[in-house]
């Protein structure tokens, strides 16, 4: 059983009499709701449903084939579902990586399948595939890293123009609350291009005319189209010239402009969220996306490094940045073959696994502030930093699924000018373990295992030693407010409730944190405390955070009670 608000008809025929066509449209969309689907999270799109009988027949025949075909549903992203009667995505992230495949193919238009997004489809490329991204704004992230759609990522980012990256930011912003750090890297296009007459504006405007203008020929099947590796095809009469891949590339894009802004919004959503979400979210914006812009102009990281950091010696997390370049050459990093980055640019730490010593060059392009006396090895600028890709998507049980709870505490409203003061890399998740190790809430191994990958902590040791010794490491913000919050919004009953155990199930990924809690196990003193409600989106820690409290075998499966 599905909701009915989650059941879409794109087209109903009904013949019969005035009577029984009116019962049979009051009553077919709830009996079809009530049919035998699958799981809550997969999404099932049926060709056809043919059936005859009175109208009181109708919907209850029409539900039985629907639940006898999504036993037959057939994978979309296989070349048998042009043929088949019905195909089943395993969530929406599916759904929206298999439709962005098809339109960067070409193919979109001709599959039975996305009939029902006529009205998207009838846009061009770059709008639609901008509509597509920002229908869930705050899943990007782990749409980005869905292993099937990763081919195709080069071809993404030649697609989008200026206006569609535009439409996007505007998208994320409003959906998490970064809009005027978005606003503040964009603005600064109107100076740069007064400062600069209309030579900034038409070099600008010639790159896209260039881009608009290759032509990626979709292939026979559908499937990921595969990056040009020649020169693009361009407009007839112009010279035959490659077309620059990246959005940054040879230097022919601002820092401001919208691309641009996009891949820098997306690396730092990655490694330091609670820096957009704090007070100089524009300034930190605007100082990656320079970064990223200066490093596709063709230079090499020690000149983009050199002119941003000054007289200081700028320094990878590998050592000096002669001996990052000499990595950068060997072919160290995980880089996708046709990415941005491997043509010169970095790109999204989203959309690969590894950073790759040029994108670490692009974070560190900033100084780092003075160390404070007593801490030497304390880096406190957000660009100075490794850019360090996240654990995909992981599922596992813990016995110590109560320590979540904390995010709440951290979220609390009296800590917002705490939380403003959070530059530290993957700050969200490293000031939860420090709480959590504060209160003597010590995690298993799984869990364990969980936030040190989460915390990108550096080391050979094993995780229980990195969660350790992040303890030991001086605080990025100050502990006390945090402490007096816990005394005064928490109570003393509360915090022995947190020490209990609690069975759950994890399900995370790039932008969602999914906790399965047992429905029995509620307890009073943390519903009083209100730590065990829902938290949602939470800007400083970059993810959705969604407490559901389950059956017990419906707690062990991940899955909501019927």
């Amino acid at each position: 059983m599905i909701a009915l608000a989650d059941l879409h008809i794109g087209r109903l025929t009904l013949r019969g009499s005035a009577t029984a066509i009116a019962h049979a449209r009051a009553t077919l969309p709830p009996a079809l709701a009530r049919a035998r689907w699958p799981d809550e999270e997969a999404i099932l799109v049926v060709r056809r449903i043919a059936v005859g009988g009175t109208g009181t027949e109708l919907p209850a025949r029409a539900a039985a084939l629907a639940g006898q075909l999504a036993g037959r549903a057939v994978d979309p992203w296989t070349p048998g579902a042009d043929g088949a009667e019905v195909v089943r995505f395993r969530d929406a992230r599916d759904y929206r990586a298999c439709l962005v495949r098809d339109l960067l193919a070409g193919t979109a238009a001709r599959r039975w399948l996305w009939r029902h997004r006529a009205a998207l489809l009838a846009h061009p490329t770059a709008t639609a595939l901008a509509e597509l991204l920002g229908e869930d704004a705050l899943a990007l992230p782990a749409l980005l890293e869905h292993p099937p759609l990763r081919a195709c990522l080069p071809t993404l980012w030649c697609r989008l123009d200026a206006a569609a990256a535009r439409s996007l930011l505007r998208a994320i912003g409003a959906a998490t609350g970064w809009h005027g750090a978005i606003s503040d890297a964009l603005a600064s296009r109107a100076a740069e291009a007064a400062g600069s007459g209309a030579d900034l504006m038409t070099e600008a405007q010639t790159h896209h005319e260039r881009i608009s203008g290759d032509e990626i020929r979709p292939g026979p099947e559908p499937g990921p189209s595969p990056p040009p590796t020649g020169p693009a095809a361009t407009r007839a009469g112009s010279p035959r010239r490659p077309a620059p891949p990246g959005a940054a590339a040879h230097g022919t894009l601002p820092a401001s402009d919208p691309l641009v802004v996009l891949e820098a919004l997306l690396t730092l959503w990655r490694c330091t969220p609670a820096a957009l979400a704090g007070p100089q979210g524009g300034e930190v914006l605007r100082g990656a996306a320079a970064a990223l812009a200066e490093l596709g102009g063709g230079q090499d990281a020690e000149s983009a490094t050199a002119r941003a950091s000054g007289p200081g010696r700028a320094r990878t997390a590998g050592g000096d940045l002669p001996d990052a370049r000499r990595r950068r050459d060997a072919g160290a990093g995980s880089i996708p073959a046709g990415s941005p980055a491997s043509r010169g640019f970095a790109p999204p730490a989203s959309i690969r696994v590894g950073a790759s010593p040029r994108a670490i060059a692009a974070v560190n392009a900033r100084p780092a502030a003075p160390p404070r006396a007593g801490a030497p090895s304390e880096v406190t600028d957000p660009f100075a930093v490794t850019v360090t890709a996240t654990q995909a998507e992981v599922d596992f049980h813990t016995g110590r699924g109560g320590l979540f709870f904390l995010l709440n505490v951290l979220n609390h409203p009296g800590l917002r000018a705490w939380r403003g003061t959070l530059h530290e890399p993957h700050a969200g998740w490293r000031e939860l373990v420090r709480l959590a190790l504060r209160l003597e809430l010590a995690p298993d191994a799984p869990l364990t295992g969980f936030l040190a990958e989460a915390c990108a902590l550096e080391g050979e040791q094993d995780p229980v030693a990195k969660l350790a010794g992040l303890a030991k490491l001086p605080a990025r913000a100050d502990p006390v407010a945090v402490d007096r919050a816990v005394l005064r919004h928490v109570g003393d009953a509360a915090l022995r409730a947190l020490h209990a155990e609690r069975p759950a199930r994890v399900r995370a990924s790039p932008s969602h944190v999914d906790v399965h809690l047992r429905l029995a196990e509620v307890d009073l003193e943390l519903r009083r405390g209100g730590l065990d409600l829902d938290p949602g989106w939470l800007p400083w820690l970059g993810r959705v955070v969604r407490f559901h409290y389950d059956r017990s075998d419906a707690a062990d499966r991940g899955g909501s009670s019927p």
